[in-house]
């Protein structure tokens, strides 16, 4: 039996969201017991992307909005010339898709960096729960919030920041993700590679690899292969206050 077809017990045993081992990362957690029985008879639990499987392509209507489980997500789109432009990473209880919900139109797509499995809860369900629950919506809003938050500042880091900053923002904003869902923010593992970082922060593959080299020489991070140890968290923060003071000046300019 392939991994793809694999039940584990925790698998049988979980019969709503209350039994998910993500459970107190994920939105069903912070609704009602009654708008979760809801979620509960539409949800669709435990479907499995094994590595580069696409959860959705761009231009697709939506038919249900994504939890990511395990693993992790890269989002994308295709320029006009045909090339890639990495627009994002999901984490475990993330929801992946909601920049569709304008449109009911997929604008990207989002593909697995590695084995993972999701829940999805049909487009129809979910926009009448959103109908009924203002809870559901106030949730909504504070991921897309995140989410626009993230995309500001991607677009204010690149191009006008240097290589280093990029970088250490780049790990940062991933540790502190990982703290949000009770994990080591110290220690984690970059399932995307050079190539997909380098592309979502308007680098080179070598830039890439040279900064992480130039941070660990300044013992400022430690890099084994793809594991990723913070050693300095002053220094990293000492980046996102460096983007801090760009974005007062704007505001000033403004």
């Amino acid at each position: 039996m392939s991994d793809r077809n694999k039940v584990t017990d925790l698998d049988r045993n979980e019969v709503s969201c209350e039994d998910c081992a993500l459970f107190s990362l994920c939105f069903a957690q912070e609704i009602s017991d009654e708008e979760r029985g809801r979620l509960d008879k539409v949800l669709k639990r435990r479907q499995p992307a094994e590595r580069n499987d696409h959860l959705f392509h761009g231009g697709q209507n939506l038919k249900s909005v994504t939890v990511l489980r395990t693993g992790s997500v890269k989002a994308y789109s295709i320029s006009h010339d045909g090339d890639e432009i990495v627009s994002g990473f999901y984490l475990p209880g993330e929801v992946i898709g909601l920049d569709a919900l304008s449109s009911e139109r997929h604008p990207g797509f989002a593909v697995a960096l590695e084995d993972s499995r999701y829940c999805e809860i049909p487009y129809r369900d979910f926009e009448r729960m959103l109908a009924e629950s203002p809870k559901l919506n106030q949730v909504m809003l504070r991921m897309l919030s995140e989410e626009m938050t993230e995309t500001r500042e991607l677009l204010l880091v690149v191009g006008r920041l240097d290589a280093r900053t990029r970088v250490s923002l780049f790990l940062l904003s991933l540790s502190r993700r990982l703290a949000r869902r009770n994990q080591d923010p110290d220690r984690f593992r970059l399932t995307m590679d050079r190539r997909d970082i380098a592309n979502y922060l308007g680098l080179t593959i070598e830039t890439v690899s040279r900064t992480l080299s130039g941070l660990q020489r300044d013992a400022i991070i430690e890099v084994r292969g793809k594991q990723v140890r913070v050693l300095d968290r002053p220094a990293l923060q000492e980046a996102a206050r460096q983007l801090e003071e760009l974005d007062s000046v704007n505001q000033n300019a403004g």
